[in-house]
């Protein structure tokens, strides 16, 4: 199983350092990104930087909250503005159905 980062070219490259599979994307190329990620069966998560998931607006949270596999999380991007309160209680009973 992979996991996947999503995001501007300093943050991807971070990850790539510990060893992720990563791709630079802009908010405009994110979410045929996720969904080519989706359709592979081997891939167990993407994780996405904040700067490109707020930036993808509205769409990413829907996609987000209605995918059970790959579980798709958001992570802070370097030189970020901060982290973002997101709660994930709400995220897993939606993508489980409760």
């Amino acid at each position: 199983m992979r996991v996947v980062i999503l995001g501007d070219e300093d943050t991807v490259n971070a990850f790539r350092l510990i060893g992720f599979e990563g791709y630079v994307t802009d908010a405009k190329s994110i979410i045929p990104r996720i969904k080519e990620l989706m359709a592979m069966d081997d891939v167990a998560a993407i994780l996405v930087t904040s700067n490109i998931s707020s930036a993808a607006g509205q769409e990413f949270v829907n996609l987000r909250t209605r995918v059970r596999k790959p579980l798709i999380l958001e992570v802070p991007s370097i030189g970020g503005a901060g982290y973002s309160e997101v709660n994930y209680m709400a995220i897993l009973r939606s993508v489980l159905g409760l």
